[in-house]
């Protein structure tokens, strides 16, 4: 088991920084310090080894969202806190991110089990008039769409002091988009921000 978390760990830092063709089972094994033969003792291949690194990632992050949203019924409260707290995952576990972006294949289905917390939120939003104007599968794209260009927006240049308030116009701006009320889009955002940041300082709770 220990071998199996040193590749996993050494497959996560190597690809949030190069494709999987652009790293071989040398560099892993390297960079995990086994012996080459170990690693087919776990994984057929680098192939299946991104693939349970970015379902690994994909449920931790989920994890916290489900963690975040227990016991909350409004949809759109729920969508504005899964934004912020994506974004606060982005800040603390950039290489854990940026291999999810680089590993994780459909994401824009919607079918995809991934996607069902997200679903079912959509269609619950739509089922009570929270939600109105939208397709499940539209509102399952905006939603995705919104957390990863968020994700990669904190990756990329955004300054933590600036975290909340990328995730209170985003989400703002998410929940006009399906559909709510403008007062009511803007009370969510800023509820969820004060719920998952710290305001005097910005930085994640």
């Amino acid at each position: 088991m220990r071998t199996r978390a040193a590749l996993l760990r050494a497959g996560q830092s190597l690809f949030a920084q190069r494709s999987v063709d652009a790293v071989s089972i040398d560099d892993i094994v390297l960079e995990a310090d086994v012996a080459k033969g170990s690693f087919y003792n776990h994984f057929d291949d680098k192939e299946a080894l991104a693939r349970t690194i970015a379902v690994d990632v994909r449920a931790a992050a989920e994890a916290v969202v489900t963690a975040v949203n227990t016991g909350v019924g409004d949809p759109a409260v729920r969508a504005a806190r899964a934004l912020c707290v994506f974004v606060r995952d982005a800040r603390h576990h950039p290489e854990r991110n940026r291999a999810l972006q680089r590993l994780f294949s459909g994401a824009t289905l919607l079918d995809a089990p991934m996607n069902r917390g997200v679903r079912a939120d959509v269609e619950t939003g739509l089922a009570s008039g929270r939600f109105a104007g939208i397709t499940p599968e539209t509102g399952v794209l905006m939603i995705m769409g919104v957390v990863q260009i968020a994700v990669s927006r904190v990756l990329d240049v955004q300054p933590p002091a600036s975290d909340a308030a990328l995730c209170r116009d985003l989400a703002f701006g998410l929940l006009r988009g399906l559909g709510v009320d403008a007062d009511d889009a803007r009370s969510v955002a800023a509820a969820a921000v004060e719920g998952v940041f710290d305001l005097r300082s910005g930085e994640p709770l």
